[in-house]
């Protein structure tokens, strides 16, 4: 179903141009953020046949990382990444973009860029420097003209609607010193303060864009919300966003234990009061037991149902079924190697030749939770 841009927010909700609902339901395609700058699968896909798939699954957006390398390396990707895609060759890592960026808004989708790193290589690790927006390597500047690239580019595709600041928040050494994010204090890691300026001047390029917040402690924690809401000039425009896993210390926990958990870190944006509620985006979840069986308890179950009864915005890790180069950053040579080309994401939707879905049991309860249940414009009787 087209979606009638551009988006705003309207308490806890995303809506649409005419103030209806639109809930997020998509899913994190990865690989332009990794060792090569471009999005995994295209040796082995048509991107407007992959679009296709997404859309015909009823998903109606895609997340699609990138890093600060991939948007500054003007180099031609090696054709032998691009080889189903054979019209790309030649193209840099950001014209690569650009045409898997197209490809989905042609399908209707929204998509949302998010820079995920700013060195090329797999996140997140505790120690790979890419925690904050700058490094030894890319300082702030680099992070802000990162994002002004990307809003100029896209700013006359009105589906390519908001923008996720910075991936996962945590620790990094920058200059000898590790350095913990913050939030509200001023000071030299304040992420609210670096969403609201980031925000403000991708809003001077491209207005109609939400403007995505990551919580801190890897986008767990959005506490300081409460006390120091981002504030940006152009109003309706902040969504909040958490991510969640089994391993984000849920261990042994009941259905009450979780929500009550979910709550306390950022779901209680959803109804915080005047001022600071704000729509709720579970940018990154997925990571199910067994290669995607269906859990009937535990950490699987328990998010399914916090995310069909609390209604709100989400985004599948992850679409691919197979990776991309990826290494960690400033690792042990031995252990940084995350993946080969071409090796099996577990957690990935699709068969391996990225033609069909591979999980139709997560994809249907998937499928079950995409509509809305509330909001502007949900359940009301049609005028005649």
């Amino acid at each position: 179903m087209a979606v009638a841009t551009p988006l705003s927010t309207s308490g806890r909700f995303i809506v649409d141009a005419n103030g209806k609902r639109v809930r997020l339901a998509g899913v994190n395609w990865y690989g332009a953020s990794e060792d090569h700058g471009v999005p995994a699968g295209l040796d082995r896909v048509n991107r407007h046949a992959l679009a296709q798939l997404i859309a015909a699954q009823g998903f109606n957006s895609v997340r699609l990382p990138f890093s600060v390398w991939m948007v500054e390396n003007t180099h031609p990707v090696d054709g032998k990444y691009l080889t189903a895609n054979p019209d790309l060759q030649g193209k840099n890592p950001l014209g690569v973009y650009d045409s898997c960026v197209n490809a989905l808004t042609q399908q209707g989708l929204i998509v949302i860029p998010n820079c995920h790193m700013l060195d090329p290589g797999w996140c997140c690790d505790n120690n790979d420097r890419n925690g904050l927006w700058f490094n030894d390597d890319f300082p702030p500047a680099k992070f802000t003209d990162a994002w002004q690239t990307i809003a100029k580019r896209y700013g006359s595709n009105p589906l390519v609607a908001g923008m996720d600041i910075k991936n996962e928040p945590r620790p990094a050494k920058v200059h000898g010193k590790t350095l913990t994010p913050t939030w509200g204090d001023g000071g030299q890691a304040d992420f609210a303060a670096m969403y609201t300026s980031v925000g403000n001047m991708i809003h001077q390029f491209n207005p109609n864009a939400l403007i995505m917040c990551e919580g801190l402690k890897y986008a767990a924690d959005l506490k300081g919300a409460a006390q120091h809401p981002v504030q940006l000039t152009k109003p309706n425009k902040v969504v909040y966003s958490m991510h969640d896993y089994a391993s984000f210390s849920h261990d042994g926990q009941d259905q009450a234990a979780y929500n009550n958990q979910l709550h306390t870190n950022g779901g209680y944006l959803l109804d915080a009061g005047p001022h600071k509620t704000a729509p709720v985006w579970i940018s990154e979840f997925g990571h199910v037991a067994s290669n995607l069986t269906p859990q009937t308890t535990g950490w699987w179950a328990h998010i399914m149902t916090w995310l069909k009864d609390q209604d709100v915005d989400w985004c599948w890790w992850a679409l691919n079924p197979t990776h991309g180069q990826s290494t960690i950053p400033f690792a042990d040579p031995s252990k940084a190697q995350r993946a080969k080309q071409g090796d099996n994401e577990p957690f990935g939707l699709l068969t391996q030749d990225w033609s069909a879905v591979g999980f139709p049991a997560v994809m249907s309860m998937l499928k079950a939770i995409m509509p809305p249940s509330k909001g502007p414009g949900i359940g009301a009787t049609p005028h005649p």
